[in-house]
Formats: structure tokens, sequence, C-alpha cells
């Protein structure tokens, strides 16, 4: 009998795999998904940058230019508004309350250009690359007329009333030369009121609008000039009379001598006290009438230093600034127009 011989084959075994190649393999997959979750983000976020930039260009820079444009014509309408009703004639507060309303309607459009300002700053974080630098820019030339324009509106009472008769400034009575009896009594007066005139100039000084600040502080300088140039034509005046008594006690001794035969050596004596005191005479006469002179330009320059203010400085500012926004506007729009084709 023939017996099977038992299968001696056996079921091959299973491999082991390995736990490196197994993790790297892994690990792999992964690296591929968050590539590719990478590029969708920063797809996505480019879109994103890209709307945001033509949003800025198309919408928040076009809404910024027609809000600014209103402002201009808000302050002129508050001015002329304030300045009727002063000439009514008004007090500084019954013309602060018949211009009320346009000085609301100014702050309005301040505010909803300041409000478009902002829109357009908050439609790009970064400062640092070409955009970011031109928009900063294009911020602080806006900033600047917003802060110049309101502070031409907030301080112009303050101006306008420097010499109104009963303001609290009291300027207009700097000009006391017809009031005064003696050079002494007109710088007394003149004291007395550059006291409240330059505290009104110290005040101007402190306003958001730079063309009242340079007109205050030439002002004061103006007045504290005034001051000191009146008082030394009051003290050369007194001097003159002290002179003149002098010159009456020459004229005494000169008799007293004649009548006594005096000595040449007494003569020669009273000579050179006479010449000493016609060298003071002299001088005196001298600082009085520069002093003089200049008081005098002073007060002739007064009115055209107060009506350039408006006439030739102001103009001038609002001048550079409807010069260099456009720029700064167009400069930054052609910023972004490089950023959108890239």
């Amino acid at each position: 009998m023939t017996m099977e011989q038992p299968d001696t084959t056996t079921a091959p075994a299973r491999r082991k795999r390995n736990p490196a190649l197994l993790i790297i393999g892994i690990a792999v997959a992964l690296l591929v998904i968050a590539a590719g979750t990478i590029v969708g983000v920063t797809h996505f976020a480019g879109e994103q940058r890209k709307e945001s930039l033509s949003l800025l260009k198309d919408d928040r820079l076009n809404a910024l230019s027609d809000t600014r444009a209103k402002v201009s014509p808000a302050v002129n309408a508050y001015l002329a508004a304030y300045k009727e009703a002063r000439n009514a004639p008004a007090s500084r507060a019954d013309a602060e309350k018949a211009s009320q309303k346009q000085r609301d309607e100014f702050r309005q459009a301040s505010d909803a250009a300041r409000a478009a300002l902002q829109n357009v700053k908050s439609s790009h974080g970064s400062g640092e690359d070409p955009v970011g630098v031109a928009l900063q820019q294009l911020v602080e030339s806006h900033e600047g007329y917003f802060d110049y324009m309101e502070g031409l509106v907030d301080s112009y009472p303050l101006f306008e009333g420097l010499f109104r008769e009963g303001d609290e400034a009291g300027c207009n009575g700097l000009f006391v030369g017809s009031k005064a009896s003696s050079l002494r009594e007109r710088q007394t007066l003149l004291a007395q009121a550059a006291g409240p005139c330059r505290k009104a100039a110290g005040d101007l000084k402190q306003s958001k609008n730079a063309a009242y600040v340079e007109f205050a502080r030439t002002f004061d300088n103006r007045v504290a000039e005034l001051e000191a140039h009146a008082e030394v034509t009051a003290k050369s005046e007194e001097s003159y009379t002290e002179f003149v008594r002098i010159k009456d006690e020459f004229e005494t001794r000169l008799d007293d001598a004649e009548a006594r035969n005096a000595s040449d050596e007494e003569y020669r004596k009273i000579a050179d006290e006479a010449k000493a005191v016609n060298a003071q005479i002299r001088a005196n006469r001298s600082e009085f009438d520069f002093a003089a002179d200049r008081y005098l330009d002073r007060v002739r320059e007064m009115p055209d230093l107060v009506g350039d203010v408006f006439s030739k400085n102001v103009a001038a500012d609002i001048k550079h600034f409807d010069a260099v926004i456009p720029l700064r506007v167009q400069v930054l729009k052609d910023v972004v127009d490089t950023e959108l084709v890239e």
C-alpha cells in the first residue's frame, strides 16, 4: 500500500511593512495636500488683494475726491455768513449764532471727507510696499488739508475780531496816537491795549491753521516792537524836557559869569560841560528819530499784515494743497495699476 507523502509545501509568510516607509508615505501625501491647499489659499489671497486694490482705486478714491471737493465751498459759506453777521453789526456771540447753520454744514462736510479718507486708509494694511508708501503720502496730504480747513473755520472768530471795537482782544487800542497828549501817555495807553491783544495773538498761535499761526507770531512780534519803540520815544521826550532845563541853567551860569567877569578857566569849564550835554542831546535825538520812524513803520504795516492773511497766505496754502493732493492721488492710482497687472 502506497502511502501518500505529506504535503511539505507551506503558505508563504506575510511580509512585515517598514514603519519608516509608511511614515514617509503619509508625510508625502500630507505635503501634497498641503501644497495644494497653499496654492489655493495663495491664489485666493491674491484675488482678494486685487479686489481690494480695485475697490481702492475705483470706488474709495473717487468717494474721497467727491467729499473733499465739498469742504472748501462749505468753508467759504461759513466765513461769508459769519462776517456778514458781524458787519450787521453784531457781537461775536450773535454772529456765531447767525452762522451756526453754515458751521454745522462745514462740520458735516469735513466729517464725511475724513470718513472717506479712513476708508481709503483701511483698504491696504501694509505700509512698506509701494502701495503702502503712496497711500501714506496721500493720507498725510489729506489730513494736513482737513486740519488746515478746520483751523481756518474754528479760529476765524478770534482772528476776525482782533481789531473789532468792543471785542476782548482790543487790538484797535494799539492805535492811540490821536488820543494821547504826550508820548508817555501814548506809551501807557499802548501798554494797556497790548496786554489783551498779545494774549489773543497767543491764543491764535494754537490754531490748526498755519496761516493764522504765522500771522500771530509776526503780529505778536510787531506789537512787542511797538511797545519798545513807544517806551524809547517817551523817555526821549522826557529827556528833552530835562535838556531844556539844563540849557536854561547854562544860560543863567553864563550870565552870572559875565556879570562877575569870570576867568577864562571858568568859561572853559562851562563850555566843556555844555559840549557834553550837546553830545547827549544828539544821542537822544538819534534814538528818538530811529524809534519814532520804526514805530510809524510798524503802524503803517499793520493793515497789510492783517489783509495778507487771506489775500496772500491762505490763498497760497490752498493752491499748494490743490496742486499736491491730485498728484498724490494719481501716484497711488498708478502704483495700484502696476500691482493689478502683475
